[in-house]
């Protein structure tokens, strides 16, 4: 195939921000058509980026036979069904996360997806982002010895997007389902994802939503590693933080900004590289390395990264996090990953 042929269906601020400027950059890339229940609002954008389709009902969108993929990027509670739709109808799927609301719903759409030779990953950019894939590379050459321990957050001065976020039934979480997911991923990612043994957790609903607005996090893993993770709303800093901190025998890493510290002679010596960009232009470029990677994935190029399938585990973990806030005690794990 020379170009993939795309639509997008709900068109927020991260389809208009990230998802059609790199789209429109991919030259194997043709975006056939849009979709928002919105109507002014995606014919507006259809016109901005010259796309000659636009609808209101994704039903429509994909029932055309000249698609090939689909981004799906409305909020939570419509991914099942839209997803499985959009299987069904045999489209490509990159569902920005999380996949669904829990893990019931992620297999529901897995069951669907079986029996297809389809594409189906879910949007977590952070392990597209270049200091991130530096980090990792740095990580597996044991440049700091064996990680014992990961230490994450992302702490936001306010909610993106706020509304149906804040609704558990639309949502199907909080902040740890939207940025706690991410760190999770991460943190897994970066470890070549160990199984996790148990986690514990405390959630806070500070702006009394019905959802957390601040939650913590560890969890043991059966290499005798730990993850902590840390999430906010709305929170009280300067200006939003996002880290993840990497505690090795000979070192610690980090990005966010990127830096290296390695042991070397019974001393610590900063072996950073040269910086690789804006804090603003690595995140742009997540979502282009991650599109060009769907769309790769697609044309057979490589193996798809951030599946489906590894949805289900990430999920799986994320009901106990919810579990063990919930019933305030520690949950033991015995999952397949």
């Amino acid at each position: 195939m020379d170009k993939v042929h795309i639509g997008i269906i709900g068109l927020g601020m991260i389809s208009q921000l990230m998802h059609l400027p790199n789209l429109k950059k991919l030259k194997d890339v043709e975006i056939v058509a849009i979709c928002d229940s919105e109507h002014k609002k995606a014919e507006y954008i259809s016109k901005k980026y010259h796309i000659k389709h636009v609808y209101a009902d994704y039903n429509d969108l994909l029932s055309r036979d000249d698609l090939d993929a689909v981004i799906i990027a409305t909020p939570t509670h419509m991914h099942l069904e839209i997803t499985i739709a959009a299987i069904q109808a045999g489209k490509h799927c990159l569902v920005e996360k999380p996949l669904a609301r829990n893990a019931e719903e992620v297999q529901q759409i897995l069951d669907v997806l079986d029996g297809h030779d389809l594409k189906l990953m879910v949007g977590l950019n952070q392990r597209f982002r270049p200091d991130a894939i530096v980090l990792k590379s740095f990580i597996a050459g044991g440049e700091i010895g064996d990680i014992f321990f990961i230490k994450s957050g992302w702490l936001q001065k306010q909610m993106a997007e706020s509304g149906w976020r804040s609704s558990k039934v639309l949502s199907g979480g909080g902040v740890f389902l939207d940025l706690g997911l991410v760190l999770l991923d991460l943190s897994l990612w970066l470890l070549d994802y160990p199984k996790v043994t148990s986690v514990l957790a405390i959630n806070f609903d500070k702006s009394r939503s019905g959802v957390e607005d601040f939650s913590t996090a560890i969890l043991q893993l059966d290499t005798g590693q730990a993850i902590t993770i840390e999430s906010g709303w709305n929170f009280e800093v300067d200006k939003d933080l996002l880290y993840c901190n990497v505690y090795g025998k000979e070192g610690l890493a980090r990005f966010n900004p990127l830096k290296f510290n390695k042991k070397i002679h019974g001393s610590l010596v900063n072996v950073t590289p040269e910086q690789i960009g804006t804090m603003e232009d690595i995140y742009k470029r997540s979502y282009y390395n991650e599109l060009n990677h769907f769309i790769g994935a697609i044309k057979g190029l490589y193996p798809l990264m951030a599946s489906g399938h590894e949805s289900l585990y990430r999920m799986q973990i994320v009901d106990a996090i919810y579990k063990s806030a919930e019933l305030k005690e520690e949950i033991k794990l015995d999952l397949v990953t």
